[in-house]
């Protein structure tokens, strides 16, 4: 669970944290010659290496440099692949589910062979997952929510060019600041809150004319709250569970 949870927290920081729009639109335009992917895969390299590093004790060992590639060239394949796709929902989940299983099975590994390497890391348990939560459901969800709501986006603009066809960063950092508040009041045990902050802000905006005239702008209000509060509430509980 907490090598997992070392791994993760890199996985994070290296693909929503510091990789580049300009890196993200290199690759999608120069697939596996992209300098920009170079970029992407040498922050993976550097991050998730001092993380095997860290889990190793600070030791060189032949078994963490193989570990360390079998997770970077795993993503460097998955990553080429995801540049012939398009941005589309489906496409997005197998790329991070798959970048996911690759690390669950290093970590089983590592968990399995040396399992005294797990208990170094057990007075930092509730931090690890705090520390994982909360990376999690800032940038990560907030992607996670555009590509969801992005098709009823495009859509809407199609009607009405005075609609952005991207969310706003405005929206884009709302989101974040919401779904730290109802992870941080499930987590803590104060579960009604979160249905409170759900179902008056849906009412607050559904009052909106823009809202009442379009059914599809409803379905885009609703769809995206809803996968943004659903997904703080499960990261929450996760957090009660084992935190």
């Amino acid at each position: 669970m907490n090598i997992l949870l070392l791994l993760f927290i890199a996985h994070c920081l290296a693909d929503f944290y510091l990789q580049k729009h300009s890196w993200i639109m290199d690759k999608v335009a120069n697939h596996e010659r992209s300098i920009g992917l170079f970029y992407h895969v040498l922050t993976h390299v550097f991050l998730t290496g001092f993380t095997l590093f860290t889990i190793f004790s600070f030791t060189f060992s032949w078994t963490w440099l193989a570990l360390l590639a079998v997770i970077i060239i795993s993503h460097y394949a998955i990553d080429i692949w995801k540049t012939y796709q398009t941005f589309k929902l489906t496409y997005y989940l197998v790329d991070q589910l798959s970048h996911l299983l690759i690390l669950c099975a290093v970590s089983y590994w590592i968990t399995s062979a040396y399992p005294d390497i797990n208990g170094l890391f057990s007075a930092y348990e509730s931090i690890l997952i705090w520390t994982a939560g909360l990376i999690f459901i800032a940038n990560p969800m907030a992607i996670t929510v555009m590509v969801t709501i992005m098709p009823l986006r495009q859509t809407l603009h199609e009607q009405d060019n005075s609609i952005s066809a991207t969310p706003s960063k405005d929206g884009h950092h709302m989101g974040i600041i919401e779904r730290l508040l109802v992870m941080t009041c499930v987590a803590s045990g104060f579960v009604v809150i979160p249905g409170l902050l759900f179902f008056g802000k849906l009412y607050y905006r559904l009052q909106e004319d823009m809202l009442k005239e379009n059914v599809l702008h409803r379905r885009y209000v609703v769809l995206g709250s809803s996968v943004s509060f659903i997904s703080a509430i499960c990261v929450g509980l996760m957090i009660q569970l084992f935190g």
